[in-house]
């Protein structure tokens, strides 16, 4: 699991996980998220035959340092755990965070603990 972008505005005001495997799917999102940015954010380059994407909106939180860690791959899923920050600081900015990671093209379920 590789992170390939990440950034402090999803407007997502509740918690998501988006689970992209088509260049369509890229696009809606990042036009959802790049609505109030002058100039938006770039749509990554992704090759759908051999990579799937999953994007974390982390909902409306005054949390730093938020995001995924990878456990471990079964036979039927993978296993991914949320991260905290280690000094459990909070700011008073209410942000949206998201990350996107990249995976390699799968149809084995995403388990979130």
């Amino acid at each position: 699991m590789e992170l390939i972008l990440q950034d402090d505005y999803s407007g997502a005001v509740a918690e998501e996980t988006l689970l992209i495997k088509n260049q369509k799917s890229l696009e809606s999102f990042f036009s959802k998220i790049n609505k109030t940015r002058k100039p938006g954010l770039p749509v990554p380059e992704i090759d759908f035959e051999k990579d799937m994407l999953l994007i974390w909106c982390a909902g409306e939180t005054t949390a730093a340092n938020t995001g995924l860690v990878f456990q471990k791959e079964t036979s039927e899923s993978f296993l991914i755990s949320k991260s905290k920050a280690k000094d459990n600081s909070k700011t008073t900015a209410i942000t949206s965070p998201f990350r996107i990671y990249k995976l390699p093209l799968s149809d084995k379920k995403i388990a979130i603990e």
